[in-house]
């Protein structure tokens, strides 16, 4: 039965303190013991894993066979989470489906864990997000897991308590991909620094450690600053003056590589200002929106970008897939453009949708 989407907005930012955690370690022995140990563990992981299973067939049972549905953005009111939106009342009209679509007003993993915990205590069925600090939100998702609630993440493929992770391509393909489009931008020599939403983001602070190790084995002439990495907390305005402030302390810095969505259009605003085009290099991932301007008149040669409408619409389908009761395989085809075979990693499910976006494309895009 078609029904209309709940969208509930939250009014004002949690004031919630937690600590972020998380662990982990090998151990190896050629002793009898050590191996009596391992097997007892792996035993008691399955155990586990079954328990999950069980719990979530009693909840399907339950609930019948129309899942509840919940998905937390990292941030309410930014153009690109506006956007995330629209394709998640899109997937809701398309499929009949309500989710709840609710996030923190400002970028605060204590706020987003607060959402999250309030949505497991109430009883969806599915949890997609996309976390601020995955490690602060282990503990909430393995909460979720233990009911019997589906969990599908984006950008964060490394995380533990989840059934699925959701990324548009490989990460070091993406790190290497805004590597190639700087270095030649830089004439492959001089001076870069990498820049993230925060030092908490995990997929962000992978694709910048895949550009770095692309610059190490492709790019010789080029060096990374002492600085290494800076953080934007997510805002243009502060990518802006950082970039003012590294071009003051650097000042033969030639390139800045950006992963975060506000990375490209803060420093390309510095730059432009200062009046060094084509002195000054930078690229991130972007909204073609933001950047088209930049574009235009060459400050920016190119931003990464893949289209998150989508990717949410298949974290959307990979949770009501499972809740059927279907499996997820490598290969299997998840219903959206660049998702039509994908690949699967262990938890992480990996597909083919990064764009390069140029003065050429940019009005290609709806956002």
């Amino acid at each position: 039965m078609k029904k209309k989407l709940l969208v509930t907005l939250l009014s004002a930012a949690m004031a919630v303190t937690l600590g972020a955690c998380g662990s982990s370690g090998t151990a190896s022995s050629s002793s009898a013991a050590s191996s009596e140990a391992k097997a007892t563990s792996e035993t008691a992981s399955v155990s586990a894993a079954s328990a999950v299973e069980a719990a979530a067939e009693e909840k399907k049972a339950e609930t019948g066979d129309t899942p509840t549905i919940a998905f937390v953005p990292k941030v309410m009111g930014q153009a690109w989470w506006d956007y995330v939106q629209k394709g998640v009342e899109e997937w809701s009209k398309d499929t009949g489906y309500d989710v709840i679509y609710k996030g923190p007003t400002e970028i605060d993993a204590a706020a987003q864990v607060q959402i999250m915990t309030d949505l497991v205590n109430q009883g969806v069925d599915i949890l997609c997000f996309s976390p601020n600090d995955p490690d602060a939100c282990e503990a909430i998702c393995k909460q979720a897991r233990d009911k019997g609630i589906i969990v599908i993440s984006t950008e964060a493929s490394g995380m533990e308590n989840i059934d699925y992770d959701v990324e548009a391509f490989d990460e070091a393909g993406m790190g290497g991909f805004l590597m190639d489009q700087l270095a030649s931008s830089m004439g492959e020599e001089g001076q870069y620094i990498t820049m993230v939403g925060s030092m908490t983001m995990e997929s962000q602070n992978n694709w910048a450690d895949a550009a770095v190790a692309r610059q190490e084995e492709k790019y010789p002439n080029m060096e990374l600053v002492p600085d290494k990495r800076v953080a934007d907390d997510s805002d243009a305005e502060k990518a802006y003056e950082l970039t003012k402030q590294l071009l003051q302390k650097y000042p033969d810095l030639k390139g800045i590589l950006g992963t975060g969505s506000f990375d490209a259009p803060g420093a390309a605003r510095a730059i432009q200002e200062l009046g060094l085009q084509g002195k000054v290099f930078v690229i991130s991932v972007a909204m073609p929106s933001e950047v088209k301007d930049y574009l235009a008149d060459g400050t920016l040669q190119s931003v990464g970008l893949w289209d998150p409408a989508i990717s949410a619409k298949v974290m959307l389908n990979a949770g009501v897939d499972m809740f059927n009761g279907e499996k997820i395989e490598d290969g299997m085809d998840l219903q959206e453009k660049g998702y039509e075979a994908v690949k699967l990693n262990d938890k992480v499910i990996v597909g083919d949708g990064a764009i390069a976006i140029t003065n050429d494309n940019v009005d290609d895009f709806g956002f």
